[in-house]
């Protein structure tokens, strides 16, 4: 379902606990409610992973991280990665 940039290796707590941070500071420079709305839903997708990785997951599922959810689908369908596309190496994901 999706590619190996979302994964959950062992000894990535801090790599999960410093992407959360980052999104919650994205939260206090929402300009609108929608952006706010995304970068909660980003938040939650990070406390998702996190949980996930505690568990031995890749993700569990969160209250609220749809938005997040969604976006990352529709990356998949466009060009097969989870990441934004500024994160492609030669517009490839970098995992592949």
């Amino acid at each position: 379902m999706f590619c190996g940039c979302l994964k959950n290796e062992r000894g990535e707590f801090f790599s999960r606990v410093v992407e959360i941070w980052d999104e919650v500071v994205e939260v206090f420079g929402s300009r609108s409610v929608e952006e706010l709305k995304d970068e909660v839903s980003d938040v939650m997708f990070g406390f998702g992973r996190l949980l996930g990785y505690m568990c031995g997951k890749v993700y569990v599922k969160m209250w609220f991280d749809e938005r997040h959810v969604k976006k990352i689908e529709k990356r998949m369908e466009e060009y097969g990665c989870v990441r934004s596309k500024r994160h492609l190496v030669g517009g490839v994901c970098p995992s592949c």
